[in-house]
């Protein structure tokens, strides 16, 4: 999927919907609703005691992981509450978009941590030493941490602060392993950070003596492999730290060697998985040609860059009815029931790399998912990461949007989260997928907006006056090169911290943006039926607050132009709207 499309899947889900929590007639129920009664009376050793019980019946308990961390930490049991934090976010993860608030549970669950992040901060851009950063304990202060290990290995690293600590940490890391020097606990963290820099596709600031010093490390592995002498697992992955293995002459031959299991791990994700995406390519079927000249280009964006390298799927989602969820967001909106009894046919135009795809059809009871996608390389990584019990509610394949017109098909549901406005005409991608969506059915779409973008729109201008180019030395370049800007202000977009999500967010090669006037007009020329505006939860009472108190409709889309002209940042992540077909 594409980055606005995994922005929509993270708005969390209405009131009673996603994460199963039993029903409390059942003893999971019971004991569930105990232990937060217990913790809300702040009878601690009780509600501990009614957890950790809970947890032994059903050990994939979300909720129940992340109360008992809470209380575990307040007990100052921090290891203990650490690893429960991480069980609730391997779990969860649409939470790690709230990753603010990950930092300051992993500032306070792993304490040497906060230091090394200040003293970070005081002395960059110069790398200080672990030592430096974290005492005389040295790394072994944070290595073993479960939330700071589940972090590292689950999303890419969206906080300055962080990433240019882990950035200083690698760079000790690659100076030991040149010296030869390593122990467990050291080659252990080495696979974590290199797994991070995998996923966030070498985002992390390099220097010219670094580069050199890997080449060397590579040089000393080519000879290694060629000749048969052991290969130090620790050069192995300080090397996966600065590029991806499977991009190796004869990487291959690595799989033929026994490796510590962390070592076998940073294999898997570097070059098994990989290949695998690349043994799918023959399994997608084209479902129409691709020829308009800006769609071949975003095309072979996509097909560079892919994004994002998401790792968990989320546990536990229970499936409910359209009419169900789209009334659990909007409780007061008016639209048609679908009432539909029997399989809901949907579209996701523009799929990317397939995290909102699995969503829909999660959370969708009974979904048919058709997902297109211009790009290969994306589709591929979709069909890879989609877990066994939904591949056949769901087909990958390959098309333009604006060739769908000729499939034969129509649709309950139609989404496009962000990719419309990457065409050369968004309005005429619309009228298409109009076309394709069965009277009363409903629509869910994500534009930019051109209030909410003025930060992006000037850093792209920025991006063009110093010549910058979509690569990906290029892109860390500028990177750092904005952060010491007024423009720093980018890096409040979590696509600001991987490389395929940076190019997008700042180097794409085709952007517009709309309006809600613009959008306004469109649904009054076709008769459609506004629901409302999708937010995350918090967001969305604060807004219902806001029109209760003046006695406006939210589905008033003057009421929200006047909104967003006084508060610009209203929409700064995207328009994100349901419509009805009437």
């Amino acid at each position: 999927m594409n980055r606005k499309e995994r922005r929509a899947a993270l708005k969390q889900s209405p009131p009673g919907v996603g994460h199963r929590v039993p029903p409390a007639g059942d003893s999971i129920g019971h004991l569930y609703a105990e232990a937060m009664r217990s913790q809300q009376q702040n009878q601690v050793p009780d509600a501990t005691r009614l957890y950790k019980r809970l947890l032994v019946l059903m050990p994939d308990h979300a909720e129940a992981h992340n109360n008992l961390g809470r209380l575990l930490h307040a007990q100052g049991k921090l290891n203990e509450a650490s690893a429960h934090f991480a069980q609730a976010l391997a779990l969860m993860p649409h939470l790690f978009d709230q990753f603010h608030g990950i930092c300051g549970t992993l500032v306070g669950v792993l304490p040497p941590i906060g230091q090394a992040l200040r003293q970070t901060v005081a002395a960059w851009p110069k790398r200080a030493t672990i030592n430096q950063l974290l005492g005389s304990a040295g790394l072994a202060a944070i290595a073993t941490d479960p939330l700071l290990l589940c972090v590292l290995q689950s999303t890419p690293v969206r906080d300055v602060a962080l990433e240019r600590l882990l950035t200083s940490l690698r760079l000790s890391l690659l100076e030991a392993a040149a010296d030869g020097k390593t122990d467990e606990v050291a080659l252990g963290f080495c696979c974590a950070l290199a797994k991070q820099c995998f996923i966030n596709e070498y985002v992390f600031a390099t220097t010219p003596a670094e580069e050199a010093q890997v080449e060397r490390l590579k040089a000393a592995l080519g000879d290694a492999s060629a000749t048969g002498p052991t290969i130090l697992p620790i050069s192995l992955t300080a090397i996966a730290m600065y590029q991806p293995l499977h991009a190796l002459p004869d990487a291959h031959v690595l799989l033929d060697r026994s490796w510590p299991l962390v070592v076998d791990d940073v294999l898997t994700q570097q070059l098994r998985e990989p290949w695998q995406e690349r043994l799918l390519r023959s399994s997608i079927p084209q479902l129409t040609p691709i020829e308009d000249d800006v769609s071949q280009r975003v095309r072979q964006q996509y097909e560079e860059n892919p994004y994002p390298r998401w790792v968990n799927v989320a546990g536990g989602v229970e499936p409910i009815a359209i009419d169900q969820y789209l009334r659990g967001m909007f409780p007061a909106a008016a639209f048609a029931p679908l009432a539909k009894t029997e399989a809901l046919d949907v579209l996701v135009a523009g799929c990317g790399t397939g995290w909102h795809t699995i969503g829909v059809a999660q959370r969708h009871r009974d979904a048919q998912v058709l997902a297109v996608d211009l790009s290969l390389s994306s589709l591929c990584f979709a069909k890879r990461m989609t877990p066994a019990p939904l591949s056949e509610r769901i087909t990958y394949v390959q098309g333009d949007i604006l060739k769908l017109g000729a499939i034969g098909r129509s649709f309950d549901v139609v989404d496009a989260s962000g990719v419309l406005h990457h065409m050369a005409d968004p309005i005429e991608g619309w009228r298409i997928l109009l076309t394709l969506l069965r009277p009363g059915g409903f629509m869910h779409l994500g534009f930019y907006s051109e209030f909410g973008r003025r930060d992006v729109v000037a850093a792209r201008a920025f991006i063009a006056e110093r010549g910058y180019a979509p690569t990906p030395a290029d892109i860390r370049r500028c990177r750092q090169d904005l952060l010491e800007t007024p423009l720093r202000s980018v890096a409040r977009f979590s696509d600001f911290f991987s490389t395929s999500e940076c190019r997008d967010l700042l180097f794409h090669v085709q952007e517009r943006r709309m309006t809600i006037p613009a959008i306004k007009a469109f649904i009054a020329e076709h008769r459609l039926k506004f629901i409302g505006f999708e937010f995350d939860q918090a967001t969305l009472q604060k807004y219902r607050a806001l029109f209760a108190d003046a006695g406006w409709s939210m589905s008033d889309l003057d009421r929200w132009h006047a909104v967003e002209t006084k508060y610009p940042d209203t929409f700064s992540g995207m328009y994100q709207l349901w419509l009805q077909k009437n």
